[in-house]
């Protein structure tokens, strides 16, 4: 175990239940008295704009993102969460939870709400018998990965280490493990989750099944402080990428996407564009230059990774790193950056992929509208992934082949406007074979649930209404129906 059982106990503090509070609205001077009593009964903090720390507790990891809520309350413990859920129920302030900070867009206007950073909430416990992992609210993946890979086990994490488990997995989640065993939010086996009033319920298959299927890649409802997730056995893994030159970019691209079909479920590729910086701490081959990329994580031996690469091996890549790995290396296979940043990420569903395709986003990258887009993705999707796949889950799967993703980076020449713009630029190009329905975790900007998870949209609401029926919970993507 990577936690022991007193820290465990330390951070679930007993509660006293609110049932049913009064509403108060409380402003001014009465809302400061309020966060000053309720900073008196927390083991972690209250930031308010007027301290001298607020920029930090308020920042987001998409540095661009303005958040500027009424106030930041820093839990650290189950009971802190609670606590400030309890005081947002008896007023007119909603609670937006927050541990890394990724995805925060979604989020939407902050200016009425309790920012609740759970960051501190970052334990790992694992059982390698059980082969489990119950992690903390603020927990990111990096953690997990490190953690489960001493014992030859691996969540169904992203790409990026940085990502918080938890808004991850209320997301969907989809990752280098997902064509063979589907979505992160399937791994879920019970979470603990704070309601409005402060009482905290476990939510499982056998105990708030509605909730536990709402929490499945829905978003839930309440605030989620601890998750218990199952990981996979990855014995056996290869990964690495295959690298060309940017100029063979629509025939490498091209072989990629008519060799999916035929791919098995054991591998999930992306093919890329990317355009590196000229940084001292890149290898001379690769240092300033621009790429074509077919990344690739095989669930089996190098012997089988030779097989399924064959013909892309065949278009001669220039460099070749594809090999055995530990699970941990999953976690840097995307080269994702490791510090916060500001600039423009978003991503859409393709429900079809063909060599117009192709042709129609490489045209849009080769565009000065596109001049500042760094990297542009095509994930491989289907396998277990598909859209159906998982049962008991308000998001049963993705429907689409591919997803496309495109990141321009905020600089001295690209406002953060202008970076969104580039990105928004790259992704109309494939507007003729994007699908109705998108994902969650692609996608930036608020939106309505119905466009996440389709028809689901009307049961989750039902489960919102019975668990926090005033809306004192602000969720990603929460703003309309």
């Amino acid at each position: 175990m990577t936690m022991s059982t007193d820290a465990l106990a330390a951070s679930r503090s007993p509660l006293t239940t609110v049932s049913n509070p009064s509403r108060t609205r409380l402003s001014g001077a009465t809302l400061d008295a309020a966060l000053d009593d309720l900073a008196a009964l927390l083991d972690g903090e209250v930031v308010l704009p007027s301290d001298p720390d607020w920029d930090a507790a308020r920042a987001a990891w998409q540095l661009g993102v303005d958040q500027r809520p009424v106030a930041v309350v820093i839990a650290r413990t189950e009971n802190d969460v609670a606590r400030t859920l309890r005081l947002a129920a008896r007023m007119d302030v909603r609670v937006a939870p927050q541990g890394t900070g990724h995805g925060a867009a979604a989020l939407g206007d902050l200016s009425a709400a309790i920012l609740l950073r759970t960051s501190a909430l970052s334990y790992v416990a694992v059982d390698p018998i059980g082969r489990t992992a119950t992690v903390g609210a603020g927990a990111t993946w990096g953690s997990v990965i490190e953690a489960a890979a001493r014992h030859g086990l691996a969540g169904l994490s992203g790409s990026s280490a940085t990502v918080g488990v938890v808004g991850y997995l209320l997301g969907g989640g989809v990752g280098w493990l997902g064509r063979l065993h589907g979505l992160g939010a399937g791994s879920i086996v019970s979470a603990r989750v704070a309601l409005p009033g402060g009482a905290v319920v476990v939510a499982s298959a056998s105990e708030h099944a509605d909730l536990w299927w709402a929490l499945r890649g829905g978003g839930g409802a309440g605030v989620v402080t601890e998750v218990t997730i199952r990981l996979v056995d990855v014995a056996r893994l290869t990964a690495g990428s295959l690298w060309w030159p940017r100029e063979r970019a629509g025939e490498v691209l091209k072989a990629w996407a008519r060799l999916l079909p035929h791919l098995p479920r054991e591998i999930t590729t992306t093919a890329r564009v990317l355009r590196l910086p000229d940084a001292p701490e890149l290898p001379a081959a690769i240092r300033g230059g621009s790429f074509t990329l077919v990344q690739a994580a095989i669930v089996g031996s190098d012997e089988l990774a030779d097989r399924l690469l064959a013909p892309l091996r065949e278009l001669a890549p220039v460099i070749d790193d594809v090999s055995p790995v530990t699970p941990d290396a999953l976690g840097r296979l995307a080269m994702d950056p490791a510090e916060p940043s500001a600039g423009s990420a978003e991503g859409v569903v393709l429900s079809s992929l063909d060599d117009a395709a192709i042709d129609a986003w490489l045209a849009a990258l080769d565009s000065e509208a596109c001049a500042g887009v760094v990297a542009a993705d095509l994930r491989q999707l289907g396998g277990a992934l598909s859209a159906g796949t998982l049962d008991d889950a308000a998001l049963t799967g993705i429907d689409g082949v591919a997803a496309a993703v495109a990141v321009a980076p905020a600089t001295p020449a690209a406002t953060l406007a202008q970076a969104s713009a580039m990105v928004e630029a790259a992704l109309e190009a494939l507007e003729p074979w994007t699908g109705a329905l998108q994902y969650a975790n692609f996608v930036e900007r608020p939106v309505e649930q119905r466009t996440l998870v389709g028809a689901a949209v009307d049961r989750l609401d039902t489960v919102r209404l019975t668990y926090d029926p005033d809306g004192t919970v602000l969720r990603r993507h929460g703003a309309g129906r």
